[in-house]
């Protein structure tokens, strides 16, 4: 074999090497990003769900079996929270009873995801929507999903992420 010959074969060796990592990191990255939207798609699942969970429920401890026509008999905002009956969500009769509420999910594909729940008033004016203590007929959900596979990558270094969805809940009273 010449020097042309053996040129040509380290050649081709090196060009063969590099298509096989381009593909093997393709590859790989076809199945991160595969996986990130499983996670995300995931979590996603869980904060719709615990809206609807919620959204299910009367909009204040004193409209559960009656109705309310003034803000004044609604539950203070510092007492949000499940009742001293309501030991386990399950037993929750009102919006406000998922305040503070976290749980921890162990999926199948091995990925923990956190959920918290936080309950507030809300005063809305326009496209303006501000957190309040005062009493009003709107309440704002906010559910954070958390997990060690949800991961911002878009940001240098990569940091953790967090989903959050937010739903407003108002009461209605007729005359």
């Amino acid at each position: 074999m010449g020097l042309g010959q053996t040129m040509l074969t380290i050649m081709a060796l090196v060009l063969m090497g590099r298509i096989i990592l381009s593909v093997n990191s393709n590859t790989l990255e076809t199945g991160f990003t595969k996986d990130m939207a499983e996670y995300r798609i995931t979590a996603t699942s869980l904060g719709t769900s615990m809206l609807e969970q919620s959204s299910a429920l009367a909009f204040d401890e004193n409209t559960v079996d009656s109705i309310s026509s003034s803000t004044s008999s609604l539950t203070i905002s510092s007492s949000f929270g499940p009742d001293a009956t309501e030991s386990a969500v399950d037993l929750y009769d009102d919006i406000d009873d998922y305040n503070n509420f976290t749980r921890i999910d162990s999926l199948s594909n091995s990925a923990i995801f956190k959920t918290k729940v936080r309950v507030y008033y809300v005063e809305i004016s326009g496209s303006n929507v501000v957190s309040t203590t005062t009493r009003t007929f709107s309440k704002e959900v906010i559910v954070d999903i958390t997990s060690d596979y949800l991961v911002d990558y878009s940001v240098k270094p990569a940091r953790p992420d967090t989903l959050r969805f937010k739903q407003i809940f108002s009461y209605w009273f007729f005359r």
